[in-house]
């Protein structure tokens, strides 16, 4: 099978494969690590305690959804290796650079059409997303 991304040698493609599959693994072993976290309701001896619970469940459930969007991703580019599209810019087919592709292992667009996406979302304020809430900017503005 020719690979698209020829511009990636070997080597490079089995750095970025090393990390991602390391990435995944990590993330599996923290799934595993809070499915075995729970706390009886029996133990919560006050509401202060179970506030408290409650606040840190919330933040834990926050990360887990992150690192399952992290996960989507990481599957998404290790497919792409294998169809030898990986290291391509989705919007304009461009290259993605190695430099760029070991910072960020899941980088779906070059910089050009990243930062052309950034400011069109910047310039956007009336649809602007609240990145920590998900819900429109001017449904937080009251």
């Amino acid at each position: 099978m020719k690979r698209e991304n020829a511009y990636l040698s070997d080597k490079q493609i089995g750095i970025l494969k090393e990390k991602l599959l390391a990435d995944k693994e990590r993330i599996s072993n923290k799934k595993m690590e809070h499915e075995q976290y729970q706390l009886d309701r029996n133990e919560l001896s006050d509401p202060l305690d179970e506030a408290s619970v409650n606040t840190q469940t919330s933040h834990d459930i926050r990360f887990i959804n992150r690192e399952n969007f992290y996960l989507k991703k990481v599957n998404k580019s290790l497919e792409a290796m294998t169809r030898g599209t990986y290291g391509l810019c989705e919007e304009c087919d461009g290259e993605i650079g190695f430099e760029r592709l070991s910072a960020r292992l899941t980088a779906e667009l070059c910089i050009a059409c990243k930062e052309e996406a950034e400011m069109a979302e910047n310039n956007n304020f009336f649809d602007k997303k609240s990145k920590s809430l998900g819900r429109a900017l001017h449904d937080t503005i009251r």
